[in-house]
């Protein structure tokens, strides 16, 4: 399933509402109230490599310190404002930002975002799908894009809220490219250097060992032998492509807990045993699935899926903060 989680704080008592919306971002950032009242409702759905958020909210501010240096966050959120007003930026340095506008801010970077009143689309990119499409990312962290460059991008972001909840998964791919190209022409309105364009050449590469490996991942014996014979790229090359990801054979690895999740996810499959799913998806044994997925996902399998069913009736913050943390990992 595409979406991660929706929350409103409507739901529950004044004080509980805020209290679970900090547990919610408890990851991301520390949140603080301000003079006006607290509201907040939030939509999420993840894409290929890439979290799109819907938002409305008021009376906080999100900030990130001195989380900064242990939290390990290494992407880029871009925030486009559809109504009301922002004011975010570098910490202590924060901007109105005004409908038709967009800031990109650089996680690996002290930040802080908020307002009284905001409707708005939050995208969070991982850093080398940002380097594909400008080339160099360094003074990226609180770039204002205006509302004419960025009309084509804001008018995607705007038109793919509407559409994700029918948007099939095969499309998802397409979608994130679509997005780098719109990024790309918002900050380089007069074309891309050199830079730009070998990097977008490197993704473009990335993204076709990628798509091999998504589509081979239940076989266990697929190797990086495979991959070669497949795509012609020497076995040096797929280890610059894949070194910020630990290797491919951890890339691949984590195809297949990340397929496995899915499926815990998904009540089609709910009648099928941890023990038959392993093996559909290229691990050696059930043990082996449930040890690594507890590594990766700080979860058990059988917990993951008990707290899936639970939530598709009564969603949990403790399960969409599961599901956003994991999420987000995949950007890293």
């Amino acid at each position: 399933m595409s979406e991660i989680f929706a929350f409103d704080s409507t739901a529950f008592e004044p004080d509980v509402a805020f209290a679970r919306y900090c547990d919610l971002y408890a990851r991301g950032a520390d949140i603080e109230r301000t003079n006006a009242p607290f509201f907040a409702r939030v939509r999420s759905w993840r894409l290929d490599r890439t979290i799109l958020f819907a938002r409305e909210y008021g009376g906080i501010c999100h900030r990130r310190r001195e989380r900064v240096e242990s939290d390990g966050f290494d992407h880029f959120t871009l925030n486009h404002v559809v109504a009301g007003e922002l004011f975010a930026g570098p910490d202590g340095k924060a901007m109105s930002i005004k409908p038709g506008e967009s800031l990109l801010i650089d996680t690996s970077e002290p930040a802080e975002t908020g307002a009284d009143h905001v409707v708005l689309i939050t995208v969070s990119l991982a850093r080398d799908s940002v380097r594909a499409a400008v080339g160099d990312v360094e003074g990226l962290h609180g770039y204002l894009i205006g509302a004419s460059e960025g009309g084509l991008l804001g008018a995607m972001l705007r038109a793919l809220v509407e559409q994700m909840p029918h948007l099939p998964f095969v499309a998802h791919a397409a979608v994130t490219r679509t997005l780098i190209d719109l990024l790309s022409v918002a900050i380089n309105p007069y074309g891309s250097g050199a830079r730009s364009e070998f990097y977008r050449l490197e993704h473009v590469r990335y993204e076709s060992v990628r798509r091999l490996i998504e589509a081979n991942v239940g076989a266990p014996d697929f190797s990086i032998q495979d991959i070669t014979n497949a795509t012609g790229i020497s076995r040096a090359g797929l280890y610059r492509l894949f070194e910020s990801c630990g290797g491919v054979n951890r890339f691949i690895q984590m195809c297949r807990l990340q397929q496995l999740r899915d499926r815990l996810d998904n009540r089609a499959f709910d009648a099928m045993s941890l023990a038959e799913l392993a093996p559909r998806l290229g691990f050696s044994d059930e043990s082996h699935a449930s040890r690594l997925f507890k590594q990766a996902f700080g979860i058990t399998p059988g917990a993951y899926r008990a707290a899936s069913i639970r939530g598709t009736q009564d969603p949990a913050v403790d399960l969409m903060a599961c599901r956003w943390n994991s999420t987000l990992s995949e950007l890293q």
